[in-house]
């Protein structure tokens, strides 16, 4: 199975380009969180997307670790923003696709969202 999708996904989203991370999900995708639990379609995935990057003006998502699986993969990354008062903070994430045709179905996203921590400490 070609990953490339997934790849294409966060450097998207590390780049501010939502539009480009959406054509990576199909028409209709769902996006789940661990810290909501609600699966959301494309369209509140990319009003979510739109916010998250307009909140950090820096992302990046380093040290990821992938293990394919016969629908798509599980991958742990360590995402790392700047905020927009300055401050670098990092959260360890991991995701698991669904890929079909070569685009993401379903995207399994776990975040603790109160576990940033300092990644220049």
């Amino acid at each position: 199975m070609d990953l490339a999708v997934v790849d294409r996904l966060w450097d998207a989203l590390a780049a501010g380009n939502v539009d480009a991370a959406c054509d990576c999900l199909t028409p209709d995708a769902r996006v789940w969180h661990s810290y909501d639990r609600d699966p959301q379609n494309v369209e509140t995935t990319h009003k979510a997307w739109t916010g998250f990057v307009g909140a950090f003006p820096e992302r990046e998502f380093t040290d990821i670790r992938r293990q394919p699986t016969q629908t798509g993969c599980v991958q742990q990354q360590t995402m790392i923003v700047r905020t927009q008062g300055g401050t670098r903070k990092a959260w360890p994430v991991c995701i698991v696709a669904r890929i079909e045709d070569g685009r993401i179905a379903r995207l399994d996203e776990y975040v603790d969202r109160a576990g940033s921590y300092d990644p220049d400490a």
